[in-house]
């Protein structure tokens, strides 16, 4: 017992003298090789890591965020587009293969879809109120009626007529809100009364009746006020159409940047776990040497909280599947949840935006739906007072009928009906006046309409200055998560510096032969300490992504920085969606007619695929092949076809 002590303590003073010569001669502890202790054949030393400067990048709202594709830091970064969940089936998407699926599948966008095609048909409805009118009519009738006068048969007791009618024309409203009314009669008539001459009669009539509307009720925005009002309520769908695909699109980028950072975050922590395990294997192999008990149960403590938080992430990351499938809609994508694994391909993108808040507000101004919607809200309103006024003033009318009209006998209609333009037409014309006393109903709505004006007038300036907020706040998170992406990557480098010299001090001088394991507790912290630096970095990199997109919802040009169209046919009223494969970037809202576009269908067929566990999954393509018909197209859940075929994933992906 005696020698074994002599030959610890001679250990330790000749490691305490490798240390201190190493220290002497400017070595660093990391460039040492493990010391091999007696008795003990030691694990490999894991591959030296290599501190980097610190960046020099001021925290600067406005300077350029560092690249989170940096692979001496961020290690992870090929590791995201491989399988890391035990499911037999997996699919690979970038950010717009995911935007357009859930363009083509989503039930909200569909919904708000059907809802801006159903207020057109109104528009159309209420047009039609001025389309001509075919009058068509006819009539037999057979009279028989007792007479008490000599005077009206000329003797027979009872009046016996028989007639036969058939009416023709077409009535129609004019747009400033004339009734226009012609009609053409032709008609057989007989009676058994003496005084009936000539007998067998042929008749004819041609009417004609106008009733046209004077003051203010007779002016063109007054009798198409329905349209008009069809037409704005619309607008106001559409714009809260693109309101709701502009948020759902916005929550499907949101879900897709949180899938990738929980995805990231897992492999963090299971090489968190990994390292743990390394060192209790060391630890359990040096128990008879130099580690003590207590140091085996914390590394062994630590391992089953570790482990636990993998159980929580991987709980987590399915979670974000099911909600990204969700969002999506598609049904090949819910059905199959619990056997596919969703893998995005594009990382955040290392290319800073600059907003100015001046510009920012500007565009907001001009493309925010709800802005753009309230505006029409404030049309109505002013269409509204505007006919309510008209309402005040007394209703005269003017009132027009002429007719021709000729009869022959013999039954001779064809001849009473050319013989019926040779005549003199009858004609009466006169005005109609209606005022109701008082106005009291016509005062009352007109006063309603002036506070709804005033009331949507008071909600356009709400919206206005709300609009004026979530800008500057998504102005302010966007600078917030850039400054953080440059913090974030020095406190890893801090980290991985702190865990990289303890892990080498730990190797090369062992237990520290107390009770408590302050080494080792160390080492354990530093471990702790740097895969929460490298969760940070992630979050921080997911969160700038997701800044970004509140940054252009705020603005909304979401749907134009993402190369998306919605457009609606004037007669249908259908809703599509095309997608520019040039869009451009930041502020740009000018004209895109020139610029080629694809309609958005549904991409999703059976896509899935079951790579070997060692395969790299390939990246997926958007869903449609330029200029070939919807039956042709390739699903976007598929393999790389056309200009992507053949190509790595990690060098297909282009960020967005």
């Amino acid at each position: 017992m005696g020698r074994f002590g002599t030959s610890r303590q001679s250990c330790r003073l000749s490691i305490a003298l490798t240390v201190a010569a190493a220290i002497a001669t400017g070595g660093s502890l990391r460039a040492q090789s493990p010391i091999a202790l007696p008795g003990l054949t030691p694990d490999p030393a894991p591959d030296p890591v290599e501190i980097l400067p610190r960046p020099t990048v001021p925290l600067d709202p406005g300077a350029r965020p560092p690249s989170p594709g940096d692979s001496s830091i961020c290690w992870w970064t090929d590791k995201t587009t491989d399988q890391i969940l035990d499911r037999q089936r997996w699919v690979s998407f970038d950010l717009e293969t995911v935007l357009l699926d859930a363009l083509a599948n989503s039930p909200k966008i569909q919904s708000v879809a059907y809802q801006a095609s159903a207020t057109v048909q109104r528009i159309i409805e209420q047009d039609a109120a001025f389309d001509p009118a075919v009058l068509l009519g006819s009539n037999v009738g057979r009279t028989n009626d007792p007479v008490g006068n000599t005077l009206t048969t000329g003797g027979a007791p009872r009046l016996i007529e028989q007639s036969m009618n058939v009416r023709g024309g077409a009535r129609q409203t004019t747009r400033r809100g004339t009734n226009v009314e012609w009609t053409q009669q032709l008609g057989l008539l007989d009676s058994n009364s003496t005084f009936f001459v000539p007998q067998n009669q042929g008749n004819s009539r041609l009417s004609l009746s106008l009733t046209k509307p004077l003051l203010s009720r007779g002016g063109r925005y007054y009798n198409e006020r329905l349209i008009t009002q069809a037409r704005l309520e619309s607008h106001v769908a559409w714009q809260d159409m693109r309101s709701d695909v502009e948020q759902r699109l916005a929550d499907v980028i949101t879900a897709y940047w949180q899938l990738y950072q929980v995805r990231t975050q897992l492999i963090q922590q299971r090489a968190l776990l990994d390292r743990s395990r390394e060192l209790e294997t060391v630890l359990s192999s040096r128990q008879h040497f130099d580690a003590g008990r207590i140091e085996i149960a914390k590394a062994r403590g630590r391992i089953a909280r570790r482990a636990d938080g993998v159980l929580d992430l991987e709980a987590e990351l399915k979670r974000s599947q099911c909600r990204l499938a969700v969002l999506v809609g598609s049904e090949a994508l819910i059905g199959a949840d619990n056997e596919l694994e969703l893998i995005p391909t594009v990382a955040p993108s290392d290319d800073p935006t600059q907003f100015s808040l001046r510009d920012a507000v500007t565009q907001a101004l001009e493309n925010r739906p709800e802005i753009r919607e309230a505006t029409h809200q404030l049309e109505l309103s002013a269409l509204a007072m505007r006919v309510t006024r008209a309402e005040l003033e007394p209703q005269l009318n003017l009132v027009f009928n002429g007719y021709l009209a000729q009869l022959t006998g013999n039954s001779d209609v064809a001849q009473s009906f050319w013989n019926e333009f040779d005549t003199v037409p009858g004609a009466s014309a006169g005005v109609l006046y209606n005022m109701p006393y008082g106005r009291r109903a016509s005062r009352a709505r007109h006063r309603e309409a002036q506070y709804r004006y005033r009331q949507q007038s008071e909600q356009l300036r709400e919206i206005i200055q709300r609009t004026q907020f979530e800008v500057q706040s998504a102005l302010i998170d966007v600078q917030r998560y850039a400054g953080q992406l440059v913090s974030k990557r020095k406190v890893l480098q801090t980290a991985l510096e702190e865990e990289t010299i303890l892990t080498t001090r730990w190797r090369l001088i062992g237990g520290d032969e107390s009770r408590v394991g302050i080494v080792l507790e160390n080492l354990l912290d530093a471990q702790r300490r740097r895969t929460d630096a490298e969760k940070d970095l992630v979050a921080a990199e997911a969160a700038y992504m997701i800044s970004q997109v509140r940054m252009q919802r705020s603005m909304g040009t979401l749907l134009i920085n993402e190369g998306i169209q919605p457009t609606q046919d004037q007669r249908s009223g259908k809703v599509d969606f095309l997608h520019h494969q040039d869009a451009d970037e930041g502020f740009d809202t000018g004209d895109r007619a020139d610029r080629p576009a694809i309609p958005v269908t549904d991409p999703i067929q059976d896509a899935v695929q079951a790579p070997a566990r060692d395969a790299s999954p390939p990246m997926a393509t958007a869903p449609l092949i330029e200029g070939a018909p919807p039956s042709e197209t390739s699903p976007s859940w598929a393999t790389p076809v056309g200009a992507w075929a053949g190509r790595d994933p990690k060098e297909s992906v282009s960020p967005r």
